[in-house]
């Protein structure tokens, strides 16, 4: 059983190095195969996070009028809290609110003298309110209709990131069909390179795998060294695409922090976190693919 495993290892190392030059192709087309899949996970990850960071931006600010209750605006939180579509909201005072006001405009010397001719604080209080998705808004919006304290709000102002989350998907799905067709006609290069380099490899090893047959060889044993091989080629490819992989990530990962607000994106630590399952898939996808390639291969030219 050793010998043979031995004999059949043997067996396909040498079929690799006889055929160097199509062996490397073959690893470069299943290198770019694996590497636009890859692409397509870091693809649907920072589009995850890019929705997630503008959701969780969106918010609903309310602004009571100057005259309106104190008991009329805790109502208001109270009521707003109690809906399962609010994540959180915040109250800012009539007092609170004069003083960012004039923080924001502290250098404008003009509405700096409205603010003293006036003398008295113009702004009411005011509620800003998140909810836990977007489409959670339109409920939290309704809710503010409320008889109890809807006559008390001046203003309701929600900046419409619906619109803007809707366009992130639509350039992400046009991106990522790209990358599936891309990923396919890799794939398909990548099979038709396996076939024939199974091909060319039984046409040069004809002699020998006559001889082995006359010395009772089974077909098992005459097969196997040729899908150890295109094992090994699936093995190098994702080795390959790893060392490749994680460079890129460590470099891109700062650029798409500078456009989250210098928060870190978790690109790194996704894949470390993620890494044997992503690459275990990919390693047993692309040997099924490859097994494939070589069955159908010797199916039709290999006559044992």
């Amino acid at each position: 059983m050793i010998l043979s495993i031995y004999r059949v290892s043997k067996f396909a190392i040498q079929n690799f190095w006889r055929n160097f030059w199509l062996s490397l192709i073959t690893i470069t087309m299943l290198v770019l195969t694996l590497l636009t899949v890859n692409i397509l996970v870091v693809l649907n990850f920072v589009t995850d996070r890019a929705i997630q960071a503008v959701a969780d931006r969106v918010e609903v600010s309310v602004y009571f009028h100057a005259n309106a209750s104190e008991t009329s605006v805790q109502n208001a939180v109270t009521y707003l809290r109690s809906l399962q579509q609010v994540r959180d909201v915040a109250t800012i005072s009539a007092d609170e609110a004069l003083e960012q006001f004039a923080a924001r405009h502290q250098d404008d010397e003009t509405i700096m003298k409205s603010l003293e001719e006036i003398g008295t604080n113009p702004f009411g209080p005011s509620l800003i309110v998140k909810a836990h998705e977007v489409a959670d808004f339109n409920t939290v919006l309704e809710a503010l209709e409320n008889p109890q304290f809807r006559d008390n709000i001046r203003e309701k102002d929600f900046s419409n990131y619906e619109a803007i989350i809707t366009r992130i998907k639509d350039t992400t799905d046009r991106i990522r069909t790209f990358g599936i067709v891309l990923s396919g006609i890799f794939l398909l290069i990548a099979v038709l390179i396996v076939f024939n380099t199974v091909r060319m490899g039984l046409f040069i090893h004809r002699e020998e795998i006559g001889i082995m047959k006359l010395v009772g060889a089974s077909n098992a044993f005459v097969r196997a060294p040729f899908l150890l091989e295109m094992v090994l080629l699936s093995v190098v490819a994702l080795a390959v695409t790893a060392l490749l992989l994680y460079p890129t990530l460590a470099v891109l990962e700062p650029k798409f922090g500078f456009y989250f607000g210098g928060q870190t994106v978790g690109l790194i630590n996704y894949f470390e976190q993620n890494g044997w399952r992503l690459f275990g898939l990919q390693l047993a996808g692309l040997v099924f693919l490859t097994l494939f390639s070589t069955w159908l291969a010797m199916r039709k030219y290999l006559k044992v």
